[in-house]
């Protein structure tokens, strides 16, 4: 079981990072010919809108993810019919919340007499509605440790964004077509992906009905694990908007180049990181809890060595280059190229014992963790930004990261993992 554990990791990990590299190269084309096509303002906007898209996860209110850790424990037992409850819970349940976003938002438009939202942020939003039940495939193919397929469709969506925004800019489309280039290919590349789980694996298609055991477990387990969700990215989905809403559209844009660079860097080491979570699930299921501790320690080091070698880069040539990709000097300074780097190391430390946790199981003090971290963070954020602008406000939440965060999850995921029960 540990071999194959580990070669789940090693082969999801190896076509994981080959799709953030794929990203990395397109992001390379993307932000300077959206920067050069809509213009500094313009480009601040888009920014701001296009970065919701990484509030995908956080609508399913944990439908999907509870499936990661619910999914591998049936797999060990061989029970096939509680886990198409699970799925089936999951699907439903991420199709009637979406009826409820939509029918809720019309209401609420109706009786307050607001005017309807149109252009960017109304593709953002209604793009991330519809895809709250075809999200659910990345967890399937993850759950059943099989993380490169769900990679290989990452790929698929980052090719389909870099050709319609290079279309976009050929065409001179505006601000609305160049948020749609990113919103639409998402939503075609999760259907397609969903479809495909469920056909090569019928043994997960849904039931008819509902289950209604299957579907307390998964509400009670997704639940928690959406407040984690929630919690840690509140931390820092909205600094594209706050420097939007406090420094201006310049600033925006300055936030908008250091988010993409930070979360293409990290979401790197997640390629990497991501298969320990079912991994961990699998060898939870099975009490091999001296697996858990060896991979701790070898994912923890592995993480720190991607971290640490890419934020030194940044810091080192990151100005020089960044200038030469966008073709225009936005003036990043030293002081905001460190931010990036604290930024990415201390976001990173936490994904593997994380992951570990997640397994096991153990949300809620991770709640209280990351919920304090986000409360703090948005007071600082605004004390920051009036003193020292757009490195402030990034340097907000690595700094509480190292500070409270990092030691606290080590803390209870090895204390986690050394208990024989």
């Amino acid at each position: 079981m540990s071999r194959k554990r580990n070669v789940s990791i090693y082969l999801s990990s190896a076509v994981g990072v080959g799709q953030r590299l794929v990203q990395l190269l397109s992001s390379l084309i993307t932000l300077p010919v959206a920067l050069h096509s809509l213009g500094v303002a313009q480009f601040g906007v888009w920014g701001a809108a296009t970065s919701l898209a990484w509030l995908s996860g956080l609508l399913t209110l944990g439908f999907g993810t509870a499936l990661i850790t619910l999914i591998p424990r049936g797999l060990t037992t061989g029970d096939t019919a509680t886990n198409r409850g699970y799925v089936t819970a999951s699907l439903y349940g991420g199709i009637v919340l979406t009826a409820a976003l939509l029918l809720g938002g019309l209401c609420v438009i109706g009786l307050s007499g607001i005017s309807m939202p149109h252009g960017p942020f109304m593709v953002a939003g209604l793009a991330l509605i519809f895809n709250i039940p075809l999200s659910v495939s990345f967890e399937l193919w993850l759950a059943l440790q099989k993380g490169h397929i769900a990679a290989l469709w990452g790929t698929m969506l980052t090719l389909l964004n870099l050709l319609f925004i290079v279309l976009g800019a050929h065409i001179g489309a505006g601000v609305t077509f160049m948020t749609a280039a990113i919103y639409c290919p998402m939503l075609f590349c999760n259907a397609c992906s969903l479809a495909q789980v469920l056909y090569q694996h019928p043994h997960l298609r849904p039931f008819r009905r509902l289950q209604l055991p299957a579907l307390r477990i998964v509400l009670a387990q997704g639940g928690l694990l959406f407040a984690v969700q929630i919690a840690s990215s509140c931390a820092t989905a909205f600094d594209n908007v706050l420097a939007l809403t406090w420094l201006g559209p310049s600033a925006s844009a300055q936030m908008a180049v250091a988010m993409r660079v930070c979360i293409t860097a990290t979401s790197m080491v997640g390629a990497v990181t991501q298969p320990f979570w079912p991994s961990f699930a699998d060898a939870f299921a099975v009490k091999d809890h001296a697996w858990v501790l060896r991979m701790l320690k070898l994912g923890t080091a592995a993480v720190l060595a991607l971290s640490v070698g890419g934020s030194g880069l940044i810091v080192a040539f990151g100005a020089p280059v960044l200038r030469w990709w966008l073709h225009q000097d936005l003036h990043l300074s030293a002081g905001l190229l460190w931010a990036m780097a604290a930024w990415i190391t201390g976001m990173s430390l936490v994904y593997v014992p994380g992951a570990s946790l997640n397994a096991a199981l153990k949300l809620k003090p991770q709640i209280l963790l990351l919920s304090a971290a986000a409360i703090a963070g948005f007071g600082l954020k605004f004390l920051a930004a009036r003193s020292f602008g757009v490195t402030g406000i990034l340097l907000v939440t690595p700094a509480l990261w190292f500070a409270l965060v990092v030691p606290l999850y080590f803390w209870l995921a090895w204390r986690t993992a050394a208990s024989p029960d």
